[in-house]
């Protein structure tokens, strides 16, 4: 299945719960940084089937930084084909942390990837995909029910949406800029609710928030749902369902830096 965008994940997850999706970029000075995505869908389990006793709980709180497990267990990987250890180093820029309790009905999870340029900020997604690690297939199965379908021709399960493949992001000593591509445009016509109003009390349920961090003050923007940090290095731009299905640019920003 092809990479949701977040306008098809936030319209399909409405019919679940409440959750609240933060992404953040933070960039440095040589365009390098590094790109995380968080969830919490614990409201979405409290509203799900109740959780059996026995070996179908699942609780964990842990950090998993892939390099340094790919540096522990390099006997172990050098036994398998190269194909599978070339796809296993593709791991070694994500940290992961999840916090999950069945019985508790607790789901929190944050992937972290650093990028050394914006190029390879578009491969987040990208390098994720048929990924056998158990616990990023613990966040496909608590949002399995708001996909489409179960897999694309070949089987594979959608792990974690991909938000940069419906962006064009630039980044320079001078201004940043992010805008929808053409790809982010076509999803949105295809899963556009005009039955949604703004008034809605459904269109609140589902926030995605996104944050960047610049190496420099910003100096002016042209978003006005943009708030700059305080620091005038950052900006957030928050949106629920309504304001992003009837805006497709909802998010997209120039910003132009400050010459120190």
């Amino acid at each position: 299945m092809k990479n949701l965008t977040f306008i098809s994940f936030i319209i399909l997850s409405l019919l679940l719960s409440s959750c609240e999706i933060v992404q953040e970029t933070k960039f440095e000075t040589d365009g390098s940084g590094v790109y995380s995505i968080g969830f919490d869908l614990s409201e979405m389990m409290k509203i799900g089937p109740k959780s059996q006793s026995g070996k179908d709980n699942v609780q964990l709180d842990t950090t998993i930084v892939f390099s340094e497990f790919i540096k522990n267990k390099k006997d172990s990987i050098s036994k398998l084909s190269k194909e599978k250890q070339n796809k296993i180093k593709q791991l070694e820029n994500y940290s992961l942390y999840i916090n999950t309790d069945s019985v508790a009905k607790k789901f929190e999870m944050k992937v972290s990837y650093n990028f050394k340029d914006v190029a390879e900020l578009k491969l987040f997604g990208e390098k994720l995909k048929g990924q056998n690690i158990k616990e990023l297939s613990l966040l496909s199965n608590k949002t399995k029910s708001i996909s489409k379908k179960d897999g694309d021709e070949n089987g594979e399960k959608e792990v974690i949406p991909d938000f940069n493949k419906s962006y064009n992001t630039t980044f320079s000593r001078d201004k940043f800029s992010v805008k929808i591509n053409e790809l982010g445009l076509k999803e949105a016509e295809k899963n556009k609710d005009t039955t949604l109003t703004k008034d809605n009390p459904m269109v609140d349920l589902i926030r995605f928030k996104s944050k960047y961090i610049f190496p420099y003050r910003i100096k002016k923007l042209d978003n006005e749902n943009a708030k700059v940090l305080s620091n005038f290095k950052g900006i957030e731009i928050s949106g629920n369902a309504y304001e992003m299905t009837n805006n497709p640019k909802f998010f997209d920003v120039n910003v132009e830096f400050d010459k120190e």
